[in-house]
Order: structure tokens, then C-alpha cells, then sequence
């Protein structure tokens, strides 16, 4: 991927240092299933089924969220069927197998899709939340467990949006279709654990050890 990308591309608005934040998960007895690659490789939170032709909005970005070009020639279908094949595909099976496997066990599973976000992708009349959670309007989870996740996130002095500008990407609205298996999307705001100040098009390499903590 990096010989094809520009010299000056910058991949910017990734889901930075959630491994670290969330590393007490499994001390929790939570099952955790990581994605140890970038978003602009391949997003597995897009849709498969759309027109895989590398624009912006399909699985394969051409260009990052500034919409600034990342590659320095459009990619060919087959590149991005390769990156399907390899990475995408697999990460969706070990994730479809293991929703299924504490469904047969519990009768049921929930799936806790994780992300963070700089800023709200779209126009707002209201404060930027700390923390959007979705659940595509109570289609994926029902009112009781979205109010539980708020309740959690309000005590601990966060303010949540409710499924905007956030609603759940693919994962959480496809997986959370299926029989017995509900799933909710956290968006973490960046200021609340990296740093507190503005966000630009960067790629960050370091969080400040005091909010990050305190996160």
C-alpha cells in the first residue's frame, strides 16, 4: 500500500490508540476482536455490496477525509479485490464466527463496535458530543440498552449524542440484523483522550498522558 500512496498523503481521522485505551477489556472478561489495520488499506466498516471503483465512499478510499488524493494512480479493480480477499473478508468471517459461537452459547451476543472521531462529519446546531452512540435508532439494540450506555457515559461527566452524526457503520447495522445479536457503536471524541485542542489533517503519533489516563 505505501509505494502506491502519494509522498505527501496523509492518512488522517483513524480510530488512533484504541488498542492502548481499551486494553482492560479482556481483564474484563470481554471477548475483543481487533483490526490491526488502517481504515485506508480497506474499511471494514463500508458496505461490500457497493460499487467497489475506489471513491471515497466505497470500501477502498481514494481520497482521505480532507478529500485531499492518496494514490498516485487510481487503483485497479483487481488491487482492490485483492485487498477484499485478504483483508476484509477475513477480518468478517472470524467476527461472523464468533458472534455465532456466543450466540449458540448465550442465546444471544452483543457487539460493541468501537471507534473515536475528531469532529461531526456533518453540520450541527448542537455542541459537539464527547461520545455519539449508535444503534441505528434502536433497530440494532432496543431504547433500555442505548439508555444503559448513556447513563454509564453521562455518570462519568460525558455528554452523548444520540445516533448523530453517527448512526452505526456497517458492522454495527449488519451484524445487529441478525437474530439474537445486537450491537451498539461508541464514538470517543479525540479531545476527550488524546489531547484537548483542535484536530487537523495529521497523523498522530503520541496522546497526552494525563487525558489519556483520565479517559
Amino acid at each position: 500500500m505505501t509505494k502506491a500512496l502519494l509522498p505527501n498523503a496523509i492518512l488522517a481521522n483513524t480510530d488512533w490508540f484504541l488498542k492502548e485505551l481499551y486494553h482492560f477489556l479482556p481483564e474484563m472478561e470481554f471477548t475483543v476482536i481487533e483490526n490491526n489495520l488502517n481504515r485506508y488499506l480497506i474499511d471494514p466498516n463500508r458496505d461490500p455490496s457497493e460499487d467497489l471503483t475506489g471513491d471515497y465512499y466505497h470500501l477502498v478510499y481514494a481520497k482521505n477525509t480532507f478529500g485531499h488524493p492518496l494514490y498516485k494512480r487510481p487503483l485497479t479493480s483487481t488491487e482492490i479485490n485483492n485487498r477484499l480477499i485478504s483483508f476484509y473478508q477475513p477480518y468478517h468471517d472470524q467476527l461472523q464466527q464468533l458472534l455465532e459461537n456466543k450466540r449458540n452459547v448465550f442465546g444471544s451476543a452483543l457487539l460493541i463496535d468501537l471507534h473515536s472521531f475528531a469532529e461531526y462529519t456533518h453540520p450541527s446546531p448542537n455542541p459537539t458530543a464527547d461520545i455519539v452512540l449508535g444503534n441505528d435508532f434502536n433497530r440494532t439494540t432496543s431504547k433500555k440498552t442505548f439508555n444503559y450506555f448513556q447513563r454509564l457515559f453521562n455518570q462519568r461527566q460525558y455528554s452523548v449524542a444520540n445516533n448523530f452524526p453517527f448512526r452505526g457503520g456497517y458492522i454495527t447495522r449488519h451484524y445487529g440484523s441478525q437474530k439474537g445479536i445486537f450491537s451498539i457503536q461508541i464514538e470517543l471524541r479525540y479531545k476527550k483522550y488524546i489531547e484537548d485542542r483542535y484536530f487537523d489533517e495529521e497523523i498522530l503519533t503520541h496522546w497526552d498522558p494525563i487525558i489519556f489516563n483520565h479517559a
